[in-house]
């Protein structure tokens, strides 16, 4: 019994590390958090940039946790971020910039930042920082590396937003980076939605880059919020990016407000005409290297030769190499591996192919050489890239044994007696009775090994959910309109807030988003005509009429100040909206 729960105990503790075996990596390798600065000795007149760099498998890592820095003044901050993907695997690398000002002259030590990762706790070096007395004249703060200026129409709004592109005109095939940038000057109340645009015309990547920072306009100070996104033109001509829109939601007595940004025009120009033999529509800077596994094999041994397309492009969508005929040799191919990365609006990457050479003869050999093709939208001219013939020696295989000549002309064997008693075994007994089962025949031994498998289908139905309500925001609002309603009235209530404008409003907004069709301002017959267009009876239209009438009148109404019919009103809102989410 003893030995059969140590087992169990045995098998538990293997699934648990087999389930977060991609975790402990972090644990056994490289930390996921760093930290370092600009310099490691300065006055009391400059500025120091600490930079925290955090790594992680997921899109969403967690902030560093900053120790108490007493020495210094924190000037400004900015975060940017990375997204990679290499094989299918999205990663993210944030990097946080702190502008620290020393208050005062010393040795000076940054204690350790922390960072805390699936319930483990990591930590950076303590770094150590020499501060002079300086003349009293401080330093200029140094912007953020990707802070853009601020646009000429932010004139002191809470929000806006603009979107551009950093190559007005670029070839078919280039990479153009579309930038989308958010102005805010106050907080937001819950989650904005973000609306991208559609991209047509363009082969663009999936995850886009991500920066913040701040800018001054119009006596105000900005956070922005800035996406990149790389874009591969795939039609010559003048393309136009429709606008990107942001939903920003209101509070329980505001309705949400939509942003979009103006059209962003390309004009895509066609590759020059005079465009080599061999080139197959590949745009970008690449770089062609060949290797093999060995230079000596003998006939029917493979050799492999593995291919590298590297350098910036769309590695995803460029044409493969033309294989060379090789005479003598037989040829197998596998499917290339693509491993990509993304970065400052480049992307770059590399193709790895490896073929089997199988030599049917012996001799010398040359691997013959390998020329790529491709237009340089930099340099705007068709290059090649090409590599060296490989030399490789082929030997003989190894030789069949010949028949014996006394075995050919008799046709019999001859046979060698190695020994001569018979040594007789004891017969085998029909069944072979075990100590106890194997731990195999266990129903929990088949059981544990479908958690991991569970937890990834769990995963990816988590995964693919978010992905549905995000490309889906009038689905959200309209499912979540009947219990944003409730918790606003129920506030109201609480807070003992004007219950005639908090019923309207609620009953508005509720309408609005349940609908996804705006109700304020809309006449009697408009109503109606909303209602019946949804399936729903005229009667629930003169309902909410007269109750939006009734909200708008009892602020004026003598009983207004009653707070028995404001408490009425309220619970008829209540009964509506019940109404109207089952008729809906």
């Amino acid at each position: 019994m003893k030995m059969k729960s140590r087992r169990i105990g045995i098998l538990v503790i293997l699934v648990i590390l087999l389930v977060l075996s991609a975790r402990v990596g972090y644990a056994q390798g490289q930390s996921p958090i760093t930290a370092s600065v600009d310099r490691t000795s300065l006055s009391t007149d400059e500025v120091l940039v600490l930079t925290v760099t955090v790594n992680a498998g997921g899109l969403n890592p967690p902030q560093p946790a900053l120790p108490e820095l007493a020495e210094f003044d924190m000037v400004s901050s900015g975060t940017s971020s990375q997204v990679t993907i290499v094989n299918g695997e999205m990663s993210a690398q944030m990097t946080y910039s702190y502008h620290l000002h020393p208050n005062q002259a010393g040795d000076v030590i940054i204690e350790p930042i922390s960072l805390t990762l699936d319930g483990q706790t990591y930590t950076t070096a303590p770094i150590t920082v020499q501060v002079i007395q300086g003349t009293g004249t401080t330093q200029a703060t140094p912007a953020y590396e990707g802070a853009a200026p601020a646009p000429g129409e932010l004139a002191g709004q809470d929000f806006f937003v603009e979107a551009d592109a950093d190559n007005p005109s670029p070839y078919l095939g280039q990479p153009v980076v579309h930038f989308f940038r958010l102005y805010q000057a106050v907080d937001f109340f819950g989650q904005p939605q973000y609306e991208a645009p559609a991209f047509t015309g363009f082969w663009s990547e999936l995850q886009p880059d991500q920066a913040q920072y701040t800018t001054q306009s119009a006596g105000r100070t900005y956070r922005v919020t800035e996406l990149q996104t790389v874009l591969f033109p795939t039609t010559v001509g003048s393309v136009t990016i429709g606008p990107a829109g942001l939903i920003i939601p209101g509070g329980f007595f505001e309705r949400d407000t939509a942003l979009r940004t103006e059209p962003v025009t390309l004009d895509v120009k066609p590759l020059p005409a005079d465009a080599p033999a061999g080139f197959d529509g590949a745009v970008g800077q690449f770089k062609l290297t060949t290797e093999v596994d060995t230079t000596e094999s003998k006939v029917n041994e493979p050799i492999t030769l593995r291919v590298t397309l590297s350098g910036q492009g769309n590695l995803n969508a460029v044409p493969d190499p033309v294989w060379p005929e090789v005479p003598g040799w037989r040829t197998f191919e596998t499917q290339a591996t693509i491993s990509t990365q993304s970065q400052n609006g480049q992307v770059g990457g590399s193709r790895v192919y490896e073929r089997l050479l199988v030599p049917e003869d012996a001799g010398q050999f040359n691997i013959p050489p390998i020329e790529y093709v491709y237009f340089d939208p930099v340099a705007a001219e068709y290059r090649t890239t090409g590599t060296e013939a490989i030399p490789v020696s082929i030997s003989p295989g190894a030789a069949e044994v010949p028949a014996s000549p006394l075995l050919i002309s008799s046709g019999k064997e001859e046979v060698e007696q190695i020994a001569t008693d018979i040594r007789y075994l004891e017969p085998v007994p029909p069944v072979l009775n075990l100590a106890s089962p194997p731990f195999t025949d266990q129903g929990v031994y088949w059981l544990a090994w479908g958690f991991p498998m569970l937890a990834l289908v769990g995963n990816f139905a988590w995964q693919w959910r978010r992905r549905h309500w995000r490309s889906n925001i009038a689905q959200v609002r309209s499912s979540q309109a009947r219990r944003k309603a409730r918790k606003a009235l129920t506030q109201a209530r609480r807070q003992q807030k004007d219950a005639y404008t908090a019923a309207g409003q609620i009953l508005t907004t509720y309408i609005t988003e349940k609908m996804n069709h705006p109700v304020g301002g809309l006449t009697h017959e408009a109503l109606s005509n909303l209602f019946a267009q949804k399936g729903l009876g005229p009667d629930l239209a003169e309902r909410v009429e007269t109750c939006l009438v009734a909200s708008e009148m009892g602020r004026f109404s003598p009983n207004g100040s009653d707070p028995r019919y404001a408490e009425s009103l309220l619970r008829q809102t209540v009964t509506l909206i019940s109404d109207l989410e089952k008729a809906l």
